[in-house]
């Protein structure tokens, strides 16, 4: 990590096919010639959940973060469809146009895994280099099961219970007590956003169809996987990285969460991937 650099960060309000949308943007007062990292997160994540990731990063690189339609301060998104993944990938390519932002490297985590491999397949000379977290094409068992159960517990208000599962089912088993104490607030909270349910039946319907896309990705790919993720276990997202052809594997030590539950070796392994000749 680069030194006596200091970091600012600006938020941009835009709009795609009507709906509005934020694009957080950190950078240094000595920025690097490095390519800009945009971070696309899970389903309950907004722009200001990066902060275990963003402390490792490089201190001078061009970090953006994202609240798309139909996530935190963004418009409501009821279309639980793939045209739904498409918008919220449209509004990213919005928002490097804003910037005048070239090309990018893309770290997506579960959701936005799905959002990553949409960009890095209809966009491909917007991406230099994809890393995929905590993924899998098509959802098998234990994902259908939690995501249709998450979709009925919110959609019931059962938001405490519904907390206690996702604590359950996706913290690995190390300080998984202080990790579910640390992050219960803030899980709650997201569950009681109005759009939160509508983001979980898009996933159930559609995160397959958009994961498809990794398999046309022609930027080098590393695919991150949890040994103890029961949500989207690691034998789907090494089958996902075998079915490419040319990706990178890594499993970590981890449940669905590497990156509170071990940020410093998840941060390494994505910037090792990005900075790799």
């Amino acid at each position: 990590m680069t030194t006596g650099i200091a970091a600012r960060e600006q938020v941009h309000r835009l709009t795609v096919a009507g709906y509005d949308f934020a694009c957080r943007v950190r950078t240094a007062s000595r920025p690097s010639p490095s390519t800009p990292i945009v971070l696309l997160g899970g389903a309950l994540m907004d722009m200001h959940d990066w902060g275990q990731v963003e402390a490792r990063l490089p201190a001078d690189a061009t970090v953006l973060t994202f609240d798309l339609p139909g996530f935190g301060s963004a418009s409501r998104l009821d279309d639980v469809t793939a045209t739904g993944y498409e918008i919220q990938a449209e509004a990213v390519l919005v928002a490097l146009d804003h910037l005048g932002i070239g090309r990018v490297d893309l770290l997506g985590y579960c959701y936005g895994a799905g959002l990553a491999c949409l960009l890095a397949d209809r966009h491909a000379d917007r991406v230099a280099r994809v890393a995929l977290s905590n993924v899998c094409e098509e959802l098998p068992p234990e994902t259908l099961e939690l995501l249709t159960l998450a979709v009925d517990l919110v959609e019931q208000g059962r938001i405490a219970h519904l907390c206690e599962v996702i604590c359950e089912r996706t913290l690995g088993p190390r300080d998984r007590r202080a990790l579910a104490e640390a992050i219960t607030p803030g899980v709650q909270d997201a569950l009681r956003l109005p759009h939160t349910a509508a983001t979980l039946r898009r996933g159930l319907n559609a995160h397959s169809a958009v994961m498809r896309n990794a398999r046309r990705i022609t930027a080098p790919l590393l695919v991150v996987c949890g040994q103890h993720d029961v949500f989207t276990p690691a034998r789907a997202g090494l089958d996902l990285a075998a079915g490419h052809g040319t990706a990178r594997a890594v499993v970590l030590d981890t449940g669905h969460t590497p990156l509170l539950e071990d940020p410093e070796a998840f941060v390494a392994h994505v910037m090792g991937h990005f900075t790799s000749p």
